[in-house]
């Protein structure tokens, strides 16, 4: 590795995440040049942290680093508080959109593995890319789904001319329906399958999208967007890239890709059209990061297929395959092991069934004459004759083999010497889950069957090389890793310098950083508010992380509530306070030595003129919080409660009076 080159990557990266990545290049590279490097990307940007606001920080949590940056002043068209983070710092404002130029704007997908959205303009008009969604981690309860924020494009609605997607996985779809419901008439461009899983979902949401079908070679132009699409091999079949071109420039955004040479309905990444486009000329080069780190290339998805026969071979009693429920290559093989040891697969999960009866009536997946019947009809059948394909590869609590594993799932239970098949790779984040539900799944008896013990899983996305043969066949102008933590963007940006992208046209960009390609030259150029939009039951953008630490302390550090009564006009301390616990180990009786406490303070304030209970009850809350800090060592939730009888008096002589 050219350490000159590692050191220039970060020029484009601003802000205290900015000069993270920067140092860290600099300890990778060990040169001089470093400082240079670091310099100019201070000077590029301010540098400082954005505050956690309802959505979250700029890229929030803990897939990955979800810091954000900011620096000297608010931008006019800051998003209202619903979803938007607060701004305990400012951002850097974009410049005016420059005439003859191309701006992009990523609402998700960099610095995390999903929330997938990008923003295309020009001359005032929109093209979008995807827009997906974010699944919940433990520190976010109760949450179901985290959004792509609206706010940037919310009031341009009229200026979208089409959303393109490249593929049916649910972080570049899932937010399609709350997109549309903001502007149900979006055209939406994509494959066969892609676009028959988002109408399935709409459907379920009460929208009737406008669909648009293309294929791999197509070319169509939407408003002054000139779209060219090429077959890209995935985990999922009709993955698409597309190629976007305008009197600015071009790019090209690749999805989710992989080169697998012999995929099962030999439909492969077409790299002599890459080709083509990269001979016409490419000014920036959009590409999947996801496994960036990752030396060599991916194994065919054909090489499972032998694992998941040795597994149904030693298999004595039922199986049960775990994998995504839009994985039809997956479940393809999983289907053909079942049929040639005589057995019938059962799909289990509503996404599980819904996705594989599209695919099976699209053509897209084969099933052998009597092979899969309905979960009623399992009950009939022997288990050793039974294959349970389902969701849960990724430890989700809620999905068919969380379920399964806790004993909860109303129709499939574990014995012992039943065969589990995990067969999934495993997402940055969700390690602990899947290895605490193959634990209890081995506590019951089961062989579990994994990456770790067998190859029943390969990645569909592109491994080192394969990234290098992408640059080498696109020769992009400019670089801009997408799709990944930060780790795997900068490996990416790094694989770009290699094969001679110019250090200065990597562009290590973070959401809601504005990317201006202009005259061939990409850079960030300001940032926009992009936070997290929480999707919480029927609520969209109206949970805040304030409440989201709420739910935390409730679940950790349980609940104390006090209460007391105050006499203002005598300013005294009538009656309690009463302490009240709820998942506290410690006993009421504990709480009797700050009663005395509270109470002198109380009385204290009333002493000195303070009326207003808001403040008595933030008095006896702070003199609570710290003694069962001190005390305790615990942090519970505290909710104070002053009755006022001076007041209550007042207010029923009003009322007679009236």
């Amino acid at each position: 590795m050219a350490t000159e080159e590692t050191t220039k990557t970060t020029t484009h990266k601003r802000g205290s995440k900015a000069a993270k990545r920067t140092e860290t290049a600099v300890k990778a590279s060990k040169t001089t040049k470093a400082a240079k490097s670091e310099k100019t990307a201070t000077k590029k940007a301010k540098s400082s942290t954005r505050s956690r606001g309802n959505g979250g920080s700029r890229n929030g949590g803990s897939r990955g680093s979800r810091g954000g940056n900011g620096s000297n002043r608010r931008p006019s068209h800051s998003a209202p508080q619903s979803t938007a983070p607060q701004q305990d710092e400012v951002l850097i404002a974009p410049p005016k959109y420059r005439k003859g130029s191309m701006r992009i704007v990523p609402l998700g997908g960099l610095g995390e593995i999903g929330r997938n959205m990008n923003v295309v303009e020009y001359n005032g008009h929109i093209l979008l890319i995807d827009c997906g969604v974010l699944f919940p981690e433990e520190e976010q309860p109760g949450v179901d789904l985290i959004l792509p924020d609206f706010h940037y494009i919310k009031d341009r609605l009229d200026k979208v001319e089409a959303l393109v997607l490249t593929h049916g996985h649910e972080d570049h779809i899932g937010g399609v329906p709350y997109l549309l419901k903001l502007r149900p008439d979006i055209p939406l461009i994509g494959s066969k399958l892609t676009l028959a899983f988002v109408e399935a979902k709409c459907k379920e949401h009460r929208i009737n999208p406008t669909l648009v079908e293309v294929k791999g070679r197509d070319k169509l132009k939407v408003g002054p967007f000139n779209l060219e699409f090429v077959n890209v091999t995935h985990s999922i079949p009709d993955a698409l890239a597309v190629f976007v071109q305008t009197p600015a420039g071009s790019l090209i955004d690749t999805g989710d890709i992989k080169l697998d040479q012999l995929p099962l309905d030999h439909r492969i990444t077409d790299l002599v059209e890459f080709g083509k486009l990269g001979e016409k000329g490419v000014d920036l080069l959009m590409m999947d990061s996801t496994n960036a780190e990752v030396p060599g290339f991916v194994k065919p998805e054909t090489s499972i297929g032998p694992a998941l026969d040795q597994a149904f071979a030693q298999a004595t009693r039922k199986i049960i395959v775990a994998s995504f429920s839009s994985h039809v290559h997956r479940v393809q093989q999983v289907v053909d092991a079942a049929h040639k040891y005589g057995r019938k697969v059962v799909f289990v999960g509503r996404s599980m069934v819904r996705n594989m009866s599209i695919a099976a009536d699209l053509g897209y997946l084969r099933l052998p004459e009597d092979t899969v019947i309905d979960l009623k009809q399992a009950h009939d059948v022997q288990d050793d004759k039974l294959v349970y394909m389902c969701t849960g590869s990724q430890g989700e609590p809620m999905a068919a083999l969380g379920r399964i594993a806790d004993g909860n799932h109303r129709d499939i239970t574990i014995n012992e010497f039943d065969t589990v098949i995990l067969a999934s790779s495993l997402i940055p984040g969700n390690e602990h889950g899947v290895y605490k539900v193959i634990n209890k799944l081995v506590q019951l008896g089961a062989r579990v069957v994994n990456r770790d013990n067998a190859a029943v899983h390969v990645s569909g996305h592109c491994n080192e090389g394969e990234l290098l043969y992408m640059y080498n066949i696109v020769k992009p102008k400019c670089a801009m890793p997408i799709h990944g933590e930060n780790r795997h963007l900068v490996a990416n940006g790094l694989i770009a310098v290699k094969t001679g992208v110019d250090p200065q046209n990597v562009v290590l960009a973070e959401d809601g950083d504005v990317v201006d390609l202009y005259h061939g030259k990409a850079a960030v150029v300001g940032s926009v508010p992009c936070g997290y939009v929480y999707v919480d039951g029927d609520s969209v953008g109206e949970l805040t992380d304030e409440e989201l630490e709420k739910r935390r302390i409730l679940g950790t550090e349980g609940f104390v509530s006090s209460f007391v009564v105050v006499d203002t006009d005598a300013r005294e301390v009538v009656s309690g306070p009463k302490i009240y616990l709820n998942a506290v180990a410690e006993d009421e009786s504990e709480f009797d030595k700050v009663r005395h406490q509270i109470i002198e303070q109380l009385n204290d304030a009333m002493m000195t003129g303070t009326k207003d209970t808001h403040k008595l009850q933030q008095i006896m809350r702070r003199t609570l919080g710290s003694w069962v800090a001190r005390q305790l060592h615990r942090k519970p939730m505290i909710v104070p409660v002053v009755a006022d009888i001076a007041t209550d008096v007042d207010d029923a002589m009003l009322i007679g009076r009236d």
